[in-house]
């Protein structure tokens, strides 16, 4: 495996087993997505609850974003004619996610 290859692999199976101690649903897609045209389950990086996770790894490629997060804990992000793309740590995701879930349904169903 290649250097580049490698390090994908690694951020893949590091967020699989994050969420895996977390007791979530997750698995890593076998070839990281390039069989996506036999069907959703080979869709992404990593399926985390029926959700599809694209892993992206660079040396220093995402520094801004990292520098952004230092005095907040959620950045949003858009360019012209885009969606709103929020960014913040797998902690605070995870603290988020496990509040979801604590929920039952019917108290979901109360705040739409």
């Amino acid at each position: 495996m290649k250097g580049n290859k490698k390090r994908g692999y690694v951020l893949e199976h590091e967020v699989e087993t994050f969420w895996k101690n977390f007791g979530a649903k997750c698995k890593r897609v076998f070839a990281s997505g390039q069989y996506k045209h036999l069907g959703d389950d080979f869709e992404g990086d990593v399926q985390l609850e029926g959700l599809t996770i694209e892993c992206k790894r660079r040396k220093n490629g995402f520094k801004e974003l990292y520098k952004w997060l230092q005095d907040a804990d959620i950045l949003v992000v858009r360019s012209d004619r885009n969606k709103r793309l929020y960014v913040f740590s797998e902690e605070l995701f995870a603290e988020f996610a496990s509040k979801g879930a604590d929920k039952s349904e019917t108290e979901i169903d109360k705040e739409k």
